[in-house]
């Protein structure tokens, strides 16, 4: 989907009074997409906060199979866990699969509180920062964090079309919305753990995500309109991995109003879980709080 609208738009953009009239049309066709993939999600699979040890365990298994077992970023661990140093001060969370229980992909949130606590880009890729302006040790500690570790199993990641089984329902695919959409060049569940770490972001008022991240699934985030702001040049950490910085509140500001449909649903889930009860109304008091002191200063 994503490589035939990208092909007819190029073909048309610079035609004469066309432009302004494809790219609203590309704009809905987008909408609709994301609308009916979000409605997709939430039909097969819950948000978890790993908050007790067994919940942790599941993040951790799930990270040593991708990446241990599956690419080999990291050697096999007789545990099954793959774990680090920076587990000790961050919080892990994970998709659920509804139907059968299996954890569809998890993420990590590093969040340090005291200069004596670094991110992993800070250890492992000192390097892959290029400006001085961009270092993260520039914010006080408890208002950084790294997201790390996304880590989605091999039967999550495929096309549908890979397998006579669908990956989601375990039955013979019939034209579902991973086929329409192409999953590969949607990478819905990889969006669904970003605005997952997102809203978590936005409860804990962190200003500055950090994020060593593939190039290309950077560019299939700014195609459905998440910018991940790029900071220095590739380097070969896990594969070819860039250094990234986001705002979470800028995130929120510039996506479709598909996308924040998504994302607000994402964190109207996050209501049952006691820590962060009421997270949705809680942040956007404080969204319209800060929108109105900018409106006071502006005047």
């Amino acid at each position: 989907m994503k490589r035939r609208l990208i092909n007819v738009f190029k073909k048309v953009k610079h035609a004469p009074g066309v432009s302004h009239v494809i790219r609203p049309v590309i704009r809905r066709k987008m909408n609709k997409t994301i609308d009916a993939v979000a409605a997709h999600f939430f039909e097969h699979f819950s948000l978890v906060i790993a908050a007790d040890e067994s919940a942790r365990r599941i993040c951790y298994k799930t990270r040593h199979q991708v990446y241990c077992e599956e690419l080999g970023y990291e050697p096999v661990k007789s545990s099954g866990l793959e774990t680090d140093e920076f587990d000790d001060y961050s919080l892990s969370c994970y998709i659920k699969h509804k139907a059968t229980g299996d954890c569809a992909g998890t993420i990590r949130l590093v969040m340090p509180a005291h200069p004596g606590q670094q991110l992993p880009l800070e250890k492992n890729c000192p390097d892959a920062i290029r400006l001085d302006s961009e270092n993260p040790k520039l914010h006080p500690r408890h208002s950084v964090c790294e997201v790390s570790r996304l880590a989605i199993p091999k039967r999550f990641r495929r096309r549908e079309s890979d397998s006579k089984l669908s990956p989601v329902t375990g039955q013979k695919p019939k034209k579902s919305i991973l086929e329409q959409h192409n999953s590969r060049s949607f990478p819905y569940i990889s969006m669904a753990l970003y605005f997952f770490a997102t809203s978590i972001c936005l409860i804990r008022d962190i200003d500055y995500v950090y994020v060593m991240m593939e190039p290309r699934l950077a560019r299939s985030m700014r195609f459905i309109g998440i910018n991940f702001h790029r900071i220095g040049n590739e380097v070969d950490y896990h594969g070819t991995r860039a250094a990234y910085k986001i705002s979470p509140v800028e995130l929120v500001e510039q996506i479709s109003p598909a996308l924040k449909r998504f994302q607000r649903k994402i964190m109207l889930e996050l209501d049952d879980v006691p820590e962060f009860g009421h997270a949705l109304s809680h942040y956007q008091k404080r969204a319209s709080q800060t929108h109105s002191s900018k409106a006071r200063k502006a005047a």
